[in-house]
């Protein structure tokens, strides 16, 4: 029963997003759908899985190590997607594929140190930038972003491969205009072409109630969690 709930929301949702890439002159298989697993139990996760989605999100490492150790068997791609505490970087690297969320110079020194002992050769990342002024999200002030990457030339295992940041509360206009500035930002960074950073860069934006906007904004990444599991019960 449930694996045919997730299954109907997620045509839903794929349906939400061939519209919104008719109406912005974009391709729906651009598009990449990370299911936001944070408190949701093994088994929900099984389901979501035998209905194609395989892009995991998770923000407490202590859930993740245990949702991987249940499913490591399973060919999934897992995305951190919260903040990170410096203590838990050497378990991020070791349990995750990719990391939605740095934003500060040591988080890069302490990952390109642990990338070396363990001899791996690259973590993709994305910036998380901060368009909505918000004091309680992290992220760079987009003045930052320029300089900030500036100063990355000498983590080459850390490699930037896109942005990221968190929608607004608001109408749609709002929620459109920081969706398009941080595409805006993306286009100045690809203009710089930092040997460095990836020279397309991928946007990770757009929630259960803001993706459709944002796929027509240009995101590649959607962090999609409630639209798909419905209500969370912790």
């Amino acid at each position: 029963m449930m694996n045919r709930l997730i299954q109907k929301r997620l045509e839903t949702i794929q349906e939400n997003i061939v519209r919104s890439c008719q109406k912005s002159g974009r391709k729906s298989d651009e598009i990449k759908i990370i299911a936001v697993t944070k408190g949701i139990q093994v088994e929900l996760m099984q389901e979501a899985l035998s209905c194609g989605l395989n892009r995991f999100g998770e923000n407490r490492v202590q859930e993740a190590e245990s949702k991987r150790i249940a499913l490591e068997a399973e060919p999934i791609e897992w995305h951190f997607i919260g903040q990170i505490q410096r203590n838990k970087i050497p378990k991020v690297v070791e349990y995750f594929q990719y990391v939605h969320s740095l934003d500060r110079i040591n988080q890069f020194q302490t990952i390109e140190k642990r990338l070396e002992m363990q001899k791996e050769k690259m973590l993709p990342v994305f910036l998380q930038v901060n368009l909505t002024g918000k004091a309680t999200q992290a992220g760079l002030d987009k003045q930052e972003v320029l300089p900030f990457l500036e100063s990355l030339y000498c983590f080459p295992r850390v490699r930037v491969i896109g942005l990221m940041t968190i929608g607004p509360q608001g109408s749609e206009e709002t929620i459109r205009r920081i969706f398009h500035e941080l595409y805006q930002i993306k286009e100045k960074i690809e203009e710089q072409k930092y040997s460095w950073v990836s020279p397309i860069l991928a946007l990770s934006m757009g929630m259960s109630d803001d993706y459709t906007i944002a796929v027509e904004e240009g995101a590649t990444y959607l962090r999609l969690g409630r639209c798909l599991f419905g209500e969370r019960s912790y």
